[in-house]
């Protein structure tokens, strides 16, 4: 074997620009006895290389084929904290509207300027409460809709 030719090849190889048939050549000259004394030392590392092809694993590989979506029930388990503290908040006296607010009939008239401001009063804290609800209720359906986008929740027609 011309060792010229290997010295090239090995080059070549270790630069990564070797073709199959070379690195077949390289291969073939490591496990023969005549090794050149110059290359003594890339002959382990073939040896190697040519004992790691032979190398399985003895043991089964398992592949999971059955798993579950739990996307379903991470957002089935939200909607259901959701309600759960919404209840709870209803339940321990949240109201949209003020405690203080009477409610009845208020009858306003022109005689009276004072009791005229007071509906006023109480109209404009009523609408603020209007609006702030209808705010919540807003950000409610932006939840929903964002949980729908984030578990990629699409809606069944029946």
């Amino acid at each position: 074997m011309d060792y010229r030719k290997i010295d090239n090849i090995l080059n070549k190889y270790f630069e990564g620009t070797s073709t199959l048939e070379e690195e077949k050549l390289l291969r073939q000259y490591f496990a023969s006895g005549h090794v050149a004394e110059a290359h003594q030392a890339y002959k382990p590392m073939f040896q190697y290389f040519e004992h790691a092809q032979n190398v399985t694993n003895p043991l089964p590989v398992r592949l999971e084929e059955n798993r579950r979506n739990y996307k379903k029930y991470y957002a089935a388990a939200a909607a259901l904290i959701i309600g759960l503290g919404l209840s709870g908040l209803l339940q321990t006296g949240f109201k949209l509207q003020p405690k203080n607010m009477q409610t009845g009939n208020i009858q306003v008239s022109n005689q009276n300027p004072e009791k005229k401001k007071e509906a006023v009063k109480e109209i404009k804290k009523l609408a603020r409460n209007v609006n702030d609800g209808i705010q919540k209720t807003g950000a409610i359906s932006i939840f929903g809709t964002t949980t729908k986008k984030v578990f990629n929740i699409k809606n069944k027609k029946k």
